[in-house]
């Protein structure tokens, strides 16, 4: 009995790992046109910590559910790619736009990249894809945009859905700079300084839009809260001592401007700009409207 027992416990461990396998859009022999597959791992859940101890929190903050990463060879050069599959495609979004840094869109069909010397970042789907190579020479930076193109895919598409405030005309140039996060951390590595607003938050998630003109800067985010008490929390730190469902409140100190519309008890809309932001009232209007 307990050789059967040991037999059946291995069978589960082999058809979980089979699973994962199956469900991140992992490179296949073959994908490439000249390229090797060196090794290929799988890490789920709470294991991510075995991989990138000290950053895997900001990964599960964002849901995240399984890893597979990759080592591969092409044209010389040595290449790891590593596919995050997130708890959706919003997620996969999330921990794109707190990580992308100082790059550019891979092509005017991809927008949701972000291509710099040594690394290609993209949202696949439910999917953060990242790929780096060592070298950054042109050979390697093409080698990686075969293999975001051949992982891409192999993947459905999925629309990231934000409040329409965001879809607004008014703000189609800057869509590139979204940003959203499911709690502190993403907080913190996206927009820092507003980590103090939500010190008293539990569980939340904040969708922004930060602009830049020059010197002035604007921001307008839609934040949804656990409880109104945590909403109300917020409203204070931020300068509003009451602010009621419905209600309109603007306040102004230190050369900057904040305004905040409580769609509900746990729902509101946010924005702060410098006093000086050309047309900062147009933009902060299309979240009262």
């Amino acid at each position: 009995m307990r050789v059967h027992f040991l037999i059946l416990s291995l069978l589960l461990c082999v058809m979980g790992g089979a699973s994962v396998a199956q469900e991140v859009p992992v490179l296949k022999p073959g994908d490439l046109s000249s390229g090797t597959i060196l090794s290929t791992a799988y890490y789920s859940g709470k294991a991510l910590f075995g991989y990138i101890d000290g950053g895997a929190e900001l990964y599960l903050e964002y849901g995240f559910k399984k890893l597979g990463r990759q080592q591969v060879r092409s044209s010389k050069e040595e290449i790891v790619v590593e596919i995050y599959q997130m708890a959706g495609a919003n997620e996969a979004y999330g921990i794109f736009s707190v990580q992308r840094f100082k790059c550019v869109p891979v092509d005017s069909l991809s927008p949701n990249t972000c291509f710099s010397r040594y690394q290609l970042q993209a949202v696949v789907g439910s999917c953060y894809l990242s790929i780096m190579n060592e070298s950054g020479t042109s050979s390697a930076r093409q080698a990686c945009v075969e293999i975001f193109h051949v992982i891409q895919a192999k993947v459905k598409p999925q629309p990231i859905k934000v409040q329409p405030v965001f879809d607004r005309p008014e703000l189609a140039s800057y869509q590139s700079g979204l940003m959203i996060a499911y709690g502190h951390l993403g907080v913190q590595n996206g927009f820092s300084e507003w980590d103090s607003l939500f010190q008293n938050s539990q569980r939340f998630s904040v969708t922004v839009l930060p602009i830049e003109f020059g010197s002035e800067r604007l921001s307008i985010a839609h934040v949804r809260f656990a409880s109104g008490s945590e909403s109300a929390d917020f409203c204070r730190l931020a300068g509003f001592a009451e602010a009621l469902v419905g209600s309109v409140r603007a306040c102004e100190f230190s050369g900057i401007v904040r305004q905040v519309l409580r769609l509900n008890k746990e729902e509101l809309y946010f924005g702060e700009a410098t006093v000086a932001f050309p047309g900062r009232q147009a933009l902060f209007g299309l979240i009262t409207r």
